[in-house]
C-alpha cells in the first residue's frame, strides 16, 4: 500500500508540473493574441483615416466641378457680344434710313426749284448740259456705292454664317467633353462609395469577431483560474494528508483507528485522480479551441492586408485622375482667354468699318442726284429686307442656343442629385 501511494503521489506531482507548464503556455498565447488584436484595431483605425481622406478628395472634386460650371457661364458673354454687334449694325441701318429721308426732302425741294426755273428757256439750255455732266458723275458714284454696299452685305453675311457655325461646333464639343467628364466622375464616385460601404461592413464584422473572441478568452481565463484555485486547494489538502500519513507511519502499531482513516484518505486521493483526468480532457478541449482561434486570426490578417493593397491602388489612381483633370481645366481656361481676345479684335474691326461707311455716306449725300433715288431706294430696300431676315434667323438661333444651355445646366444639376433628393422632387411635383 505504501509503494502504491508513493507512486500515485509522484505521478500526481509530474502531472501537476505538466499542467502548470501548459497553463503558462496558454497565458503566453493569450498575451500574444491580445497583441495581435490590438494591431488589428490600429489597422482598422488607419483604414478609417484613409476613408476620411477619400471623402475629402471627393469634396475637392465637387468644388472643381462647380468651377467648371462657372466657366461655362462665361460663355454667355459671347452671346452678349454678338447681340452688341447686331445692335451696331441696326444703328447703321437706321442712319441709312434717316439719310434717305433727308435725300427725299432734298429731291422735293429740287423739283420745286425746277418748276420755277423752267420759265426761263435760256436757263434750261444751260442746265441741260450741266445736268448731263452731273448725272454722269452721280451714276459713277452710285455704282461705286452699290458695289461697296454689296461687298459689305456679303462680308457681313459670311461672317455671321461662320460665327454661327463656330458657335454651334464649340457648343457641341464642350457638351460632349462635359458629358464624358461627368460620366467618369459619377462612375468613380459610385465605385468609391461602394468600396467605402464594403470597408465599413468588414470593419463591423471584425469588431464583432473581436468581441466574440474576447468573450471566449475571458471565459477560458475564468475557467483556468478556477482550475488553478482548485489545484492549490487540493495541493494543500494533499500536503496535510501527507503529514498525517507520516504521523500514522510512526504510530501504526498504537493507532489502528488512524490506519482506517488513512484508507479513507486513499479513496479520496483516487477520487482526486479522476478529477485530474477530467482536467486533462478540459485542457485538450482548450487547446483545440485555441487552434481554431489562431486559424480565424490568420484569415483576418489576410483580409486586412488585401484591404491595404486595394486602398493603395485606389489612392494612386485617384491622384492620377486629379492631376489630369487639373491640366485639362488649365488648357480650357487658356482657350477661353484666346477666344475673348479674338472677339474683342473683331468688334474693333467692325466698329472701324462702320465709321468708314458713315463717312462714305456723308460724302454720298453731298453728291446725290435726286432723279436716281428711286433706283437706290429699291436696291437698298431689297438689301434691308434680306438683312432683316438674316437678323431674325440669328436672333432665333441665339434664343435656341440659350434655351439649350439652360436645359443642359438643368440636366447637369439633376445628375448631381442623390436618389433620395430626386424622390422628394417627384413628390413635390405631384402635389
Amino acid at each position: 500500500m505504501k509503494k502504491g501511494t508513493k507512486k500515485n503521489s509522484a505521478k500526481k506531482k509530474e502531472e501537476k508540473k505538466v499542467l502548470l507548464k501548459e497553463l503558462k503556455k496558454l497565458k503566453e498565447d493569450l498575451t500574444a493574441e491580445n497583441k495581435i488584436a490590438d494591431e488589428i484595431k490600429e489597422k482598422i483605425k488607419n483604414i478609417d483615416a484613409t476613408v476620411l481622406k477619400l471623402e475629402e478628395k471627393k469634396k475637392e472634386i465637387e468644388l472643381e466641378e462647380n468651377k467648371s460650371h462657372k466657366i461655362l457661364s462665361s460663355r454667355k458673354v459671347e452671346n452678349v457680344i454678338n447681340k452688341f454687334v447686331l445692335k451696331c449694325y441696326e444703328a447703321f441701318l437706321e442712319n441709312l434710313a434717316k439719310n434717305e429721308i433727308e435725300l427725299h426732302g432734298y429731291i422735293q425741294n429740287s423739283e420745286e426749284d425746277k418748276k420755277k426755273q423752267q420759265e426761263n428757256k435760256d436757263y434750261e439750255k444751260l442746265t441741260t448740259v450741266t445736268s448731263i455732266q452731273h448725272l454722269n458723275k452721280l451714276n459713277s458714284i452710285v455704282l461705286s456705292q452699290n458695289e461697296m454696299i454689296a461687298e459689305i452685305n456679303r462680308r457681313f453675311t459670311s461672317s455671321l454664317k461662320k460665327a454661327k457655325e463656330n458657335c454651334s461646333r464649340k457648343i457641341n464639343i464642350e457638351r460632349e467633353k462635359l458629358d464624358k467628364k461627368r460620366q467618369k466622375v459619377i462612375f468613380k464616385l459610385q465605385s468609391e462609395k461602394n468600396e467605402a460601404i464594403k470597408y465599413c461592413r468588414y470593419n463591423e464584422k471584425i469588431l464583432n469577431m473581436q468581441s466574440y473572441f474576447k468573450l471566449i478568452l475571458d471565459d477560458q481565463l475564468g475557467i483556468i483560474q478556477k482550475l488553478e484555485n482548485e489545484k492549490l486547494n487540493k495541493r494543500k489538502i494533499f500536503l496535510s494528508k501527507k503529514k498525517h500519513l507520516e504521523e500514522l507511519k510512526k504510530d501504526i502499531v498504537t493507532h489502528t483507528k488512524k490506519f482506517e482513516q488513512l484508507d479513507k484518505d486513499v479513496t479520496i486521493l483516487e477520487k482526486n485522480i479522476v478529477d485530474y483526468e477530467k482536467l486533462k480532457t478540459d485542457l485538450k478541449r482548450i487547446k483545440e479551441k485555441r487552434k481554431k482561434q489562431q486559424k480565424i486570426l490568420t484569415e483576418l490578417k489576410l483580409e486586412a492586408d488585401i484591404k491595404k493593397m486595394l486602398l493603395a491602388k485606389i489612392s494612386k489612381e485617384y491622384e492620377g485622375a486629379y492631376a489630369r483633370s487639373r491640366m485639362k481645366l488649365y488648357d480650357y481656361l487658356q482657350r477661353v482667354l484666346l477666344e475673348n481676345y479674338f472677339l474683342e479684335t473683331k468688334i474693333k474691326l467692325k466698329s472701324e468699318a462702320l465709321e468708314i461707311s458713315n463717312l462714305e455716306l456723308s460724302k454720298w449725300k453731298e453728291s446725290v442726284d435726286p432723279e436716281q433715288n428711286e433706283i437706290l431706294n429699291r436696291t437698298l430696300g431689297e438689301k434691308f429686307h434680306k438683312f432683316e431676315k438674316l437678323r431674325k434667323d440669328v436672333d432665333a438661333l441665339i434664343d435656341t442656343n440659350e434655351k439649350n444651355k439652360e436645359n443642359y445646366e438643368a440636366i447637369m444639376h439633376l445628375n448631381y442629385f442623390s436618389n433620395e433628393d430626386l424622390d422628394v422632387l417627384k413628390r413635390e411635383s405631384v402635389f
